[in-house]
């Protein structure tokens, strides 16, 4: 039995698309249809999805039918006052009361940590948030997954993946509370490894902007799955692209199966 059930699949890994983004981008192209997007991932087989309350909410029976967990989305981060759009504004705030995110029965609770702020009162309220969330879902055997991040302004782009950065920042999530972390992948699993080795709590990946191809993201989930990382929490890398079905069943064979990337990925 794993330490939690988001992880107690065969693998003891876990396979998560974060289909949560319409919190932060609306409408997005490639996700202007809810209910068709998240049967296409459904029908990849996940073992959970990432969602925000009220879609999960909206779409409860469908996510139980196929089976499939549920992670959901405690805060909420806006880059704009404009829906969905990128001003490159800094905006944060808890999002959803306690009660109603435990009344979804999820696997998980996540938060995003954004380090790099101007703003140094919400970097206060974000880790104060964590910290309040951690001791809310003590006892409930529901884990707080925090998700450090390097998007403040003073962090430089290139070094959003640095691996010191990642190393302090993955740090400071479990002091504060969080029981899973979902990293950004350094690139490389000699970096990555002792980042992994020195967290006491289960690591897992997060998959950014779509900017690579579906090779290339695949390519890196294998190099931070052989690091020792548990899983994903993958979402535009999914929902973005063409057939989202194969793309989690191509994630399925690399976290759960241990293939290669070009086991799993005939381009």
């Amino acid at each position: 039995m794993s330490e939690y059930d988001l992880l107690d699949t065969k693998s003891g890994n876990s396979v998560v698309a974060a289909i949560d983004h319409g919190l932060s981008l609306g409408a997005a192209e490639g996700f202007r249809d809810p209910e068709a997007t998240l049967q296409s991932i459904l029908k990849g087989g996940p073992d959970a999805v990432l969602v925000g309350p009220h879609f999960a909410r909206h779409y409860n029976a469908l996510i139980k039918d196929a089976g499939v967990d549920t992670v959901v989305t405690a805060d909420i981060v806006s880059s704009s006052t404009r829906p969905g759009f990128d001003d490159g504004q800094d905006i944060w705030t808890p999002g959803f009361d306690t009660e109603l995110l435990l009344d979804l029965d999820p696997k998980g609770v996540k938060i995003v940590l954004v380090f790099g702020r101007d703003d140094r009162q919400m970097f206060v309220r974000n880790l104060s948030y964590i910290a309040k969330m951690a001791e809310e879902l003590r006892g409930t055997d529901i884990p707080l997954v925090v998700e450090p991040v390097m998007w403040g302004s003073r962090v430089p782009t290139e070094l959003e993946t640095h691996p010191e950065y990642v190393s302090r920042a993955a740090r400071m999530a479990w002091e504060y509370g969080a029981d899973i972390l979902k990293l950004p992948y350094t690139g490389d699993p000699v970096t990555f490894e002792p980042i992994v080795k020195n967290a006491p709590i289960p690591v897992m990946i997060l998959g950014g902007p779509n900017t690579g191809s579906t090779l290339e993201m695949l390519t890196g989930v294998e190099g931070a799955i052989a690091s020792g990382a548990r899983g994903i929490m993958i979402g535009r890398s999914i929902w973005k692209t063409d057939d989202p079905t194969s793309v989690v069943r191509a994630l399925e064979g690399i976290v759960h199966d241990g293939k290669s990337a070009d086991d799993v990925w005939d381009v």
